[in-house]
């Protein structure tokens, strides 16, 4: 028996085991991989030019709140719950609405948009070349270890939705139409992505303030550490109180 499962685990793709190994693994792996960058790596003048490097930051931050965007439209519009189950794929349904019918993996997209934009933020080419190529192969791992068992479960129903809709890239044709036909569910967005929105929130903030410091101010020190906790409190609020309407089913 056990030959059997080494020679059946033996025909998985690399990038499948690959995906399942990342997906098994992700919610501790980005945080560690986040905390070297910012010790090992310090950030950077994009191009060593300051007005190049403030069009890298406004574009990083635009680029990653345009991912977020993309994620509460996701789960706003209609909902799949794809965390997995027992930290293995899983998939009960095959969601083909929504913005699932425009790409076939919206939350992943919107991920990549936020890294890719917390990257050219951070302004270093080590972080550019470096760690969003890694985010990019962590990602495309995971989608081809969730496509593989989508395959199995869903047969040819799955090998048409493929057909008919890109992995990443987004079809727009036909998006004003899906979004006059879904209720948007603010509460749903709330209930599923108080953390994430704090921890975009904070963390961006966080990275900008760091950067300015290493590179931009007259001292490394603040002058004013209290004025500047003002923003992270008032995201710890949000944070607070969505988790509370959580907590008690207001959402």
């Amino acid at each position: 028996m056990n030959e059997t499962a080494d020679a059946s685990a033996s025909r998985v793709p690399l990038s499948v085991r690959l995906g399942n190994f990342f997906f098994r693994y992700r919610n501790g792996l980005f945080p560690v991989l986040f905390v070297v960058l910012a010790v090992t790596v310090p950030p950077a003048r994009l191009g060593g030019d300051p007005r190049l490097d403030l069009a890298g930051v406004t574009a990083g931050v635009l680029l990653a709140l345009a991912g977020e965007v993309v994620r509460c439209a996701t789960i706003g519009l209609v909902y799949i719950k794809r965390g997995g189950k027992k930290r293995r794929i899983y998939a009960a349904d095959l969601v083909t609405e929504g913005i699932y019918a425009h790409t076939r993996n919206p939350m992943y997209l919107g991920n990549l948009l936020i890294a890719a934009g917390a990257c050219l933020a951070y302004g270093s080419p080590w972080v550019i070349l470096g760690a969003f190529p890694f985010f990019l192969l962590v990602y495309l791992s995971i989608t081809r270890a969730e496509e593989h068992y989508l395959r199995g479960r869903f047969g040819p129903g799955y090998e048409a939705y493929c057909r008919d809709v890109n992995r990443f890239w987004p079809r727009l044709r036909g998006l004003g139409r899906t979004l006059a036909q879904h209720r948007f569910d603010w509460k749903r967005v709330v209930n599923k992505e108080y953390g994430t929105l704090f921890q975009l929130s904070s963390g961006l903030y966080v990275l900008l303030l760091y950067k300015y410091y290493r590179l931009y101010a007259p001292s490394p020190v603040p002058e004013r550490p209290g004025l500047l906790a003002v923003p992270f409190l008032a995201f710890l609020a949000f944070f607070g109180v969505a988790r509370w309407m959580k907590k008690t089913g207001r959402v």
